[in-house]
């Protein structure tokens, strides 16, 4: 039998619309963060960065929501990268 159309679950919005990609990629990150590596209840942005392959602008956008739900052992996480950010190294020219 077929459910009748007060029985069907409601049709999810367009994947493409803005607000549904955000929330895909907020539980992405979330599952992201619950398979990384804690020291001292803190996790590292780049490790969430180098885990998701997201940009990190978006990244710090999602982290930054209220409505992120953390594992019980993540206190926080460190916003503080240690990488270049995506600028090349200049050699020193020595002589």
């Amino acid at each position: 039998m077929m459910p009748t159309e007060e029985e069907r679950p409601p049709v999810a919005t367009d994947p493409r619309e803005p607000e549904a990609m955000i929330l895909r990629y907020k539980d992405a990150v979330e599952r992201a963060i619950s398979h990384l590596p804690v020291k001292n209840g803190v996790v590292d942005i780049d490790s969430i960065w180098v885990e998701t392959s997201l940009p990190m602008a978006l990244l710090r956008d999602l982290l930054k929501r209220s409505d992120l739900k953390l594992p019980e052992n993540v206190e926080r996480i460190n916003m503080q990268s240690r990488t270049q950010g995506g600028r090349r190294r200049v050699k020193s020219r020595r002589r």
